[in-house]
């Protein structure tokens, strides 16, 4: 119709007070619901977009996961849902001047969800109109994005696992050693690094869970009711000498204090999420030297050990990466746009610009060129988005099967298996070779199967059920349906083995220069950043695994931390 207006429809869940709130605004306007939000959220986004990052306001009940999520998928949600007809893009504008706490992503499971676009509700309607419950009552209600930051970091030290508090513990005597003019026997290189990590960890990559946002709710009645609520935010914004000393007071509180500070969790050992943190923190810091590597080569061995997970990169002779000066309108100039358009070159973020990868030095303007005939080795990157550009090219410098010296071999293999059939059908092997390894991925099918009976055989289970399991070992959904069925644990870890072959060669760029076929080299470069993902993913869940072995409560006497110490 002439003069409509098109909607985006979705929703969120808020608490009956904020609801009951935005009712009163409504009245007060004599406006409609949708209007009335459509306005708050407007307003609030305009203001927020002129303020600094830092400055922008949240609400309190987001630093607190309030409403808190579903127990699990089948229990109900908390809070009542509210929807929103918004324009096309105020939605989108909502979620980037909203509160992100470290490790919070859009798409994540439940604990890790951001709650961006409820955050920019909740704070408009309580910007227009205060609201409270039983819940919010007392609690000083909108906080600035840096002060919400710190709150979250007292959590996280408040509820902190061994992994965590070793790292953090260390980087507390490095910066006491360095006052003192002592480096506690690490060299300059390592001390950055310990550093660089501990930063990560706490503005990054941190692990989520209902226990750190009831900690998070308990701090926040210790300092954010009451008189000093209002001097307590801002001595959470300014985090100065005041700041840094509840920091420290807070990770290494007493018993006493601690269990104050966690009233109302359960009992969990959360070593592996802990475990995990420190290794995805660990990870971005080798990422954030891989692009320092790549753009500045001079220096710089042309080989590397990217830790973790332990894999070794080789940069090709004269490829480098460059990060040109950007125009006065902020883009890239020519010829690196349309070097990029064409599929001559890669662009990554690097510190508040853009590199390019790969080019090679050239003495005439713009002292760079691409590597001739590269576009199928970067034909993969084109739908990546930007942040995942970084960890492509690593990919493709994967020295796969690099061999080590007996004393320093990585802990996580880094290899590259894929399909057999693939293999087949791009002729990197036989028919025969298809054959065996088909083979060889029965048999290891088999003995899991045939590990599953034993197991419940050894735990007493009725002769019928070993009976049917035993022949249904040539069916494998109908024996996982019956071993789910017996111990639901056991049956879901049942898995087909899929025939695989391993890839004998080195990296995909390096099978570039050797002058493989374009076909070759776009699916092999297609195949290491899957290969790559699927690593990064197994030596994850064995830093899960090391930090119970290592950390966890069952090589320790029960309670030797309390919660929050383990």
């Amino acid at each position: 119709m002439p003069g409509s207006r098109e909607f985006v429809e979705t929703n969120v869940r808020v608490p009956l007070c904020a609801l009951k709130a935005l009712a009163v605004v409504m009245a007060r306007n004599g406006a409609s619901r949708d209007a009335t939000v459509r306005r708050l959220l407007a307003e609030h986004v305009q203001s927020q977009e002129t303020a600094r990052p830092e400055d922008r306001l949240t609400h309190i009940s987001t630093v607190l996961r309030y409403p808190p999520p579903p127990v699990g998928r089948k229990h109900p949600h908390a809070g009542t849902r509210l929807r929103l007809r918004l324009p096309a893009g105020l939605a989108d504008r909502a979620r980037a001047v909203s509160l992100h706490l470290p490790g919070q992503y859009p798409r994540a499971h439940r604990h890790y969800q951001s709650r961006a676009l409820t955050d920019a509700v909740m704070t408009a309607i309580a910007y227009a109109e205060p609201f409270t419950d039983e819940a919010l009552d007392g609690l000083f209600p909108l906080l600035r994005h840096r002060a919400a930051h710190n709150l979250w970091r007292l959590a996280s030290v408040a509820l902190c696992t061994r992994p965590e508090f070793n790292l953090l513990h260390a980087a507390e005597k490095l910066r006491d050693g360095m006052e003192g003019e002592s480096v506690q026997g690490l060299d300059r290189e390592q001390q950055r690094r310990l550093l660089d990590t501990v930063v990560a960890l706490e503005n990054e990559v941190a692990w989520h869970s209902p226990a750190r946002f009831i900690t998070a709710a308990n701090i926040a009645r210790e300092h954010l009711t009451g008189p000093r609520g209002k001097e307590n935010e801002r001595m959470l914004y300014e985090g100065g000498g005041d700041f840094d000393d509840l920091y420290r007071d807070t990770l290494h509180a007493r018993e006493e204090t601690r269990q104050k500070l966690l009233h109302g969790t359960v009992e969990y050992d959360w070593t592996g999420r802990g475990g995990t943190a420190v290794w995805r923190a660990e990870r971005q810091v080798t990422l954030q030297d891989f692009a320092e590597w790549l753009v500045n080569p001079g220096t710089e061995p042309a080989q590397i050990l990217a830790t973790p997970p332990g894999w070794v990169l080789l940069r090709p002779d004269a490829w480098t990466a460059a990060a040109p000066a950007l125009t006065r309108e902020g883009q890239l100039p020519q010829p690196f746009p349309r070097w990029q358009r064409e599929g001559h070159v890669l662009t990554f973020p690097y510190r508040n610009r853009q590199a390019l990868w790969p080019l090679q030095r050239i003495q005439c303007a713009p002292g760079w060129e691409p590597v001739p005939g590269i576009e199928a080795l970067l034909a993969p990157a084109r739908a990546l988005p930007a942040e995942k550009v970084l960890g492509y090219i690593e990919a493709l410098l994967i020295e796969w099967n690099h061999p080590f010296d007996t004393e320093e071999e990585p802990a996580f293999p880094s290899i590259l298996e894929i399909p057999a059939d693939r293999a087949y059908d791009i002729g990197l092997i036989t028919a025969e070779e298809r054959r065996a390894a088909m083979a060889e991925a029965r048999e290891s099918t088999l003995r899991g199967m045939d590990e599953v009976i034993a197991r419940f055989e050894a735990h007493g289970a009725d002769t019928e059920s070993l009976q049917y399991l035993r022949a249904a070992r040539g069916n494998f959904s109908n024996f996982k349906s019956e071993a789910k069925r017996i111990d639901a644990r056991v049956g879901s870890r049942l898995q087909v083995t899929r025939a695989r072959w391993r890839w004998p060669g080195g990296s995909a760029a390096a099978e570039f220069r050797a002058g493989s076929s374009a076909d070759l080299v776009q699916w092999l470069a297609a195949a290491a950043h899957q290969g790559r993902e699927l690593n990064l993913e197994l030596a994850m869940h064995r830093a899960w695994q090391d930090a119970f072995d290592r950390y966890g409560r069952r090589d320790r006497a029960p309670g030797a931390w309390g919660r929050g110490r383990v």
